[in-house]
């Protein structure tokens, strides 16, 4: 058998975040490593709890937790409580983990995992702003040679942004990081709003994850149906994409998604199309963006994940 892909996760949790987790943890295929968490859907301090409470839940208190950057590189932060609630985790009883953070700086952990692992032997899984991964790799651009690939989820092109009409949240929280990670020429895989609007939690596929049994695939609806909630209040008739999602079932099934050999920028300066990705089809890549997704197929792999899971 292949051994598990070991992973560092750099996250915000975040609804998507929590189910994005769920699925992770719940896949034998991966090897977490470490949860490093940023300011994004909410502050430092509530992502920081929501990535140990969702792990105390799922009964992986072993997996470490450092807290990163409490705000963007440059720009004035921005969070997102209206599609997250204000805890971050709408959904589920929020309760002060058991499990401490650890001491060591999310971005110092970064660099500590990459330097002594071989080279291209892990895998980045980024669904917030990009602010620690762009430190770490500032600090420390030896640690490129270790990382196999980065899968983003962030920007958009064809959908248009979330945040504004050109630009989507992750990438426009803090901008300037991600433009040093795209920059940095590392193989990265780019799940943008174009790929997660067509991945979306129905009532039907809801419903099919209700009928599994124990308290992982419980705990997913309960987040799904949240967002769901709080998707409708902000665009009536629509279901929630699955953003933070679309990463792991990247990694457990790529097969499921066409993608496009592309060189992607983002826009920093000032005006209205700030945090724009602008996208460059490229054979040379480095970059590959999401263009399709079977989305039934998607819910499948869910479905097996928290079959599997004890």
């Amino acid at each position: 058998m292949t051994s598990p892909r070991p992973l560092i996760i750099d996250c915000d949790p975040g609804i998507d975040d929590a189910v994005m987790l769920i699925m992770a943890l719940g896949s034998p295929s991966l090897d977490v490593r470490a949860i490093t968490t940023v300011a994004g859907n909410v502050p430092l301090r509530l992502t920081s709890r929501n990535a140990r409470l969702v792990c105390e839940r799922l009964g992986r208190p072993d997996i470490p937790v450092f807290a990163g950057c409490p705000r963007p590189l440059l720009r004035a932060p921005v969070t997102a409580e209206d599609f997250h609630g204000e805890s971050g985790i709408y959904g589920i009883e929020i309760t002060e983990p058991d499990v401490p953070l650890r001491p060591t700086h999310a971005v110092d952990e970064i660099i500590r995992q990459l330097k002594v692992m071989p080279d291209a032997s892990v895998t980045l899984v980024v669904t917030g702003p990009m602010t620690n991964i762009a430190c770490a790799l500032v600090m420390a651009p030896e640690i490129a040679r270790a990382i196999a690939e980065i899968i983003i989820m962030g920007g958009a092109d064809t959908e248009g942004g979330n945040i504004t009409p050109f630009a989507e949240f992750n990438v426009f929280a803090d901008p300037h990081a991600a433009a040093i990670v795209l920059d940095t020429g590392i193989p990265a895989t780019i799940l943008s709003l174009d790929a997660t609007h067509q991945v979306r939690a129905t009532e039907a596929r809801i419903a099919r994850l209700a009928a599994i049994p124990g308290e992982r695939a419980a705990m997913m609806v309960s987040l799904l149906n949240a967002a769901n909630n709080l998707e409708a209040r902000a665009r009536p008739g629509t279901k929630v994409p699955m953003h933070d999602p679309s990463t792991i079932a990247w990694l457990i099934a790529p097969e499921l998604f066409e993608t496009q050999p592309s060189r992607v920028s983002v826009n920093v300066k000032p005006g209205k199309e700030f945090g724009r990705t602008r996208v460059k089809p490229s054979k040379k890549g480095p970059h590959r963006w999401v263009t399709k997704v079977d989305a039934d197929a998607f819910f499948a792999r869910i479905e097996d994940i928290l079959k599997g899971s004890p």
